[in-house]
């Protein structure tokens, strides 16, 4: 090979290297919800705004956390991921829908929450993208599978919590 010509070769290479680099620099590799988009069609993918860093992985957490505590049946840790128009419901329904003595949450679950086998064995949170408008959000996630999910979360107190006793599918 002549001179000029791996002059050249190299010159190509720099410029592919270059233009990858740029690609990369301006979003085109997937990340956040647009890695969910050839397996979910959802406008929860467009929720509000992308969060991301610490703020997707405390809401991970916090998902996989309520996730292990259901599956176990500790319905104390359960009650304390959830958010707190959640407890209210529940307690409400508890008050106004039972005869049970202890209306709280932990009480009200464990008389009337019944997990299938694969639910108590949920626990697999690959988190991918946090959509937040507001105090309200959605984890958006790979579940066992690679079935996608939303969790519905909302801001307590400046922490995530969970707004659901199930998530959503959407794949």
């Amino acid at each position: 090979m002549s001179w000029e010509k791996a002059k050249w070769l190299v010159v190509a290479l720099i410029a592919c290297a270059l233009g990858t680099a740029l690609l990369d620099a301006c979003g085109s590799s997937t990340s956040g919800s647009d890695r969910f988009r050839d397996k979910a069609d959802s406008p929860l993918l467009d929720f509000g705004e992308e969060s991301g860093g610490a703020e997707l992985e405390e809401a991970a957490d916090v998902v996989h956390a309520f996730f292990v505590a259901r599956g176990r049946e500790d319905w104390q840790a359960t009650c304390a991921r959830l958010s707190a128009a959640m407890l209210d419901k529940i307690e409400h329904l508890a008050t106004s829908s039972t005869d049970l003595k202890d209306p709280s949450c932990p009480s009200f679950l464990e008389a009337f929450l019944s997990l299938s086998e694969r639910e108590r064995q949920e626990s697999t949170v690959e988190a991918g993208s946090l959509r937040q408008q507001g105090a309200k959000g959605f984890l958006i996630y790979y579940g066992t599978g690679e079935v996608v999910y939303a969790m519905p979360l909302s801001k307590d107190g400046g922490k995530w919590k969970v707004a659901s006793l199930s998530p959503k599918r959407l794949s």
